[in-house]
């Protein structure tokens, strides 16, 4: 599978929620950082965000762990 292979982020949200995979932004002060819950696993990004960054960020996660699960899955 290509690294550079382009998602759609619906899909990748699709693919993500079948996997028990949510990303969500979360406020510290006066910027956000990023949540990811795994089935309970929750991983925070130390990199603070700010607010008209949020969406890229989520995007770009969701897309990335899209990527992750489809290219463990083909090698499955």
């Amino acid at each position: 599978m290509k690294k550079n292979l382009r998602i759609d982020i619906n899909k990748a949200m699709s693919i993500c929620f079948r996997n028990g995979l949510k990303v969500e932004p979360v406020v510290t002060g006066k910027s956000f950082v990023i949540h990811v819950n795994d089935n309970g696993n929750v991983i925070e990004y130390n990199k603070k965000i700010s607010s008209n960054q949020v969406a890229t960020a989520v995007t770009k996660t969701y897309k990335h762990f899209a990527l992750k699960i489809l290219k463990q899955q083909e090698y499955a």
